[in-house]
């Protein structure tokens, strides 16, 4: 039997929703290799407990979030060289990082299909590695801050959980853009910043919103980050200044893969933002302080399995 190890996030949507799910990943592997956490201080013992075990493969069961804790925690203690890969499995609301990375079905489909050798498909990628004003470094697959921020803000204080409360804040948000309101003002409010990317600065000093990531997808299908998982050194950045209705009118555009006239894009290793006022910044849909100075760039390319096409 192939060595399949699982770490599931007991705050996850699914594992909440369906408590019997643990039980059932329990009966398709041994007890020590299913663990799970409530508290972002138990995933370093649980990895530990885990990686112990000279896996073939790691399942991660979470949402967006779960992978910044998971993959935090692990590239502290462990060289990336020496992990085992990464199978993202769908445990969350959303699930845009697995979902955009390839994960589909059930986690029990996902660890069923590795059990039994069904083709899976790894790739190198490389994951976004964030330090603010200087502290530990964060690590995940989707940074955003301004417009992409107050978003999820919005989502999380004045919707319901899931594709559709987040649909229901673009279609709020896209009307008052596209007729000048109050709503689209605010989410759109710029930040002044000094942007230097792989060295150089940037002419800009006026944003709206900035973007790194490693996986295609920004949420809600919207594939903007077209050349992430392309090069396992680099990751794609976005940057714009636009404002609320020229994004509203790029939508169709940005859904359809295209890449709009609203974002500017580039594949880079780092970029280091200075700010003019401390900011609040994302990633993978997790908030962290307000910063003024972030260093962003492509961290450590880890192997990630999914299930082939």
């Amino acid at each position: 039997m192939r060595r399949v190890g699982v770490l599931i996030n007991g705050n996850a949507k699914r594992a909440k929703r369906d408590p019997a799910l643990v039980g059932r990943l329990r009966r398709r592997l041994p007890a020590d290799r299913v663990r799970v956490t409530t508290d972002t201080a138990e995933v370093a013992p649980a990895l530990e407990a885990l990686l112990g075990q000279a896996l073939d493969v790691l399942v991660l069961v979470g949402g967006d979030g779960t992978m910044t804790g998971t993959l935090t925690a692990m590239l502290a203690a462990h060289d990336a060289e020496k992990l085992p890969p990464i199978a993202p499995a769908r445990g969350g609301t959303v699930n845009t990082v697995a979902s955009s990375l390839g994960a589909r079905g059930t986690p029990e489909q996902t660890v069923d299909a590795l059990l039994r050798g069904d083709p899976f498909r790894e790739e190198r990628r490389a994951v976004v590695r964030v330090v603010a004003d200087g502290g530990d470094p964060v690590h995940g697959f989707l940074f955003i801050n301004g417009v992409g921020a107050r978003f999820l803000e919005l989502y999380y204080h004045d919707s319901p959980m899931g594709p559709r409360g987040a649909l229901s804040v673009l279609s709020r948000l896209t009307g008052s853009a596209l007729s000048g309101g109050p709503l689209a003002r605010r989410v759109f409010e710029p930040f002044e910043a000094e942007a230097i990317v792989d060295g150089v600065p940037l002419e800009a000093r006026s944003f709206t919103m900035i973007g790194a990531s490693g996986v295609r997808h920004i949420g809600l299908g919207f594939p903007v980050f077209d050349t992430a998982g392309s090069d396992p050194e680099r990751i794609h950045l976005i940057t714009t200044d636009a404002s609320p209705a020229r994004v509203a009118l790029d939508l169709p555009a940005l859904r359809a893969g295209r890449p709009g006239r609203s974002l500017s894009h580039a594949s880079v290793r780092r970029v280091e933002l200075r700010l003019a006022t401390p900011l609040a910044w994302t990633i993978d849909a997790d908030f962290f302080p307000p910063a003024r100075r972030l260093e962003i760039e492509a961290g450590p390319a880890l192997r990630i399995r999914t299930p082939r096409a």
